[in-house]
């Protein structure tokens, strides 16, 4: 459970939003409230909180001013705000500043679920990476409960799409090098399946775009040396799969444009419509998804349709002009031309291309 402080001048707001039933079940609990910048700083002083739900103007300090001091305290903690509509200006300096999200008052039932969602999955992501940096080469002590810290590791440097995934991964390999074959297979493979339950509770629309992404090589009838092989493999692609979507992002609303884009890949996706998803202008997002991501968004929503597009050439349940209709396409000729440029060969071709 997580704990939040509530930060608002205006004391029946406060009581409002403890009162919403999204809190119920959302793995975050209201442990504190303060009035203004102040009294919030006084009150991380003496006890940890996780997340701050904080108004953007209040009297004394306000919402901008506290989120510069956490900043310059390195206190390391998630920040929601809370503004009207003519507060935008200041919620852009908050995003400028690493505030997490933002939500307009009044606050929707939905946003609130949703945005208590993404702080959930937000911290739970964030304790895993920080117990795989607090964690040093496993000692002897420490063998007897490798799966534990091990898999926690494993699937930490893998959320944060980490190149060090791979040398964890052979490190992990010669840890369990002195098991023998019957022993090794079976703990590898356990391993690959705690880690793709892991990453699919993290990121469950995963699949939606092509199918199962991580597949568990079965233990049965294979020795140590070609498990070690698929174990590699597996992490490979994992990695692969995470920097491919843009998965470890950070920036929250980066994040939300990735996951709006991967959850509607069947669609007609426009910057407008993701603008008006997550409440910012389009040329912001736009030169913001650019900057984070080095590709822009027409770039990023093209390589997601033609993964999606691959999968459903592979699943031998589609037509290219049903395939074309499906991604939002006109026409099924201008949906060929994109996967050439995109793959570097037709549909057609792909469709014979070994697996």
């Amino acid at each position: 459970m997580y704990d939040v402080l509530i930060v608002d001048d205006d004391r029946t707001s406060r009581y409002m939003l403890k009162r919403y039933k999204q809190w119920e079940g959302s793995g975050l609990t209201i442990a504190g409230e303060a009035c203004d910048g102040k009294e919030a700083l006084r009150k991380m002083s003496s006890r940890h909180f996780d997340l701050l739900l904080t108004d953007i103007k209040m009297p004394g300090m306000d919402g901008i001013e506290l989120l510069k001091e956490l900043k310059l305290l390195q206190w390391d903690i998630c920040v929601v705000f809370l503004s009207t509509h003519s507060d935008f200006n200041y919620a852009r300096q908050g995003i400028r500043w690493g505030v997490f999200d933002y939500m307009t008052k009044p606050i929707d039932e939905k946003i609130l679920a949703e945005t208590l969602k993404r702080v959930k999955e937000h911290l739970d992501n964030k304790a895993m990476i920080r117990e795989a940096g607090e964690k040093n080469l496993m000692d002897d002590s420490l063998k007897q409960f490798y799966p534990l810290n091990g898999v926690r590791t494993l699937s930490a440097l893998l959320l944060a799409g980490s190149p060090s995934i791979m040398e964890e991964a052979r490190r992990v390999v010669d840890e369990i090098d002195y098991l023998p074959d019957p022993g090794a297979v079976k703990l590898m493979e356990n391993i690959m399946i705690e880690v793709k339950e892991g990453i699919g509770s993290v990121f469950p629309w995963l699949e939606k775009v092509e199918g199962e992404v991580l597949a568990c090589p079965a233990a049965l009838e294979r020795n140590k040396r070609e498990m070690e092989g698929l174990f590699l493999e597996f992490f490979t692609r994992g990695l692969e799969v995470i920097r491919k979507y843009e998965l470890h992002q950070t920036d929250g609303l980066v994040k939300r444009t990735c996951n709006y884009v991967i959850d509607h890949v069947e669609s007609n996706i426009t910057l407008d419509a993701v603008a008006r998803e997550i409440q910012v202008s389009k040329d912001y997002i736009g030169r913001l998804f650019k900057q984070k991501t080095g590709s822009s968004f027409h770039e990023y929503v093209t390589k997601i349709k033609m993964e999606h597009a691959k999968y459903l050439i592979r699943s031998g349940c589609y037509k290219n002009y049903e395939i074309s209709g499906k991604l939002g396409y006109r026409t099924s000729d201008y949906f060929s031309q994109l996967f050439k440029e995109y793959t570097g060969c037709t549909p057609s071709r792909f469709k014979k291309l070994p697996e």
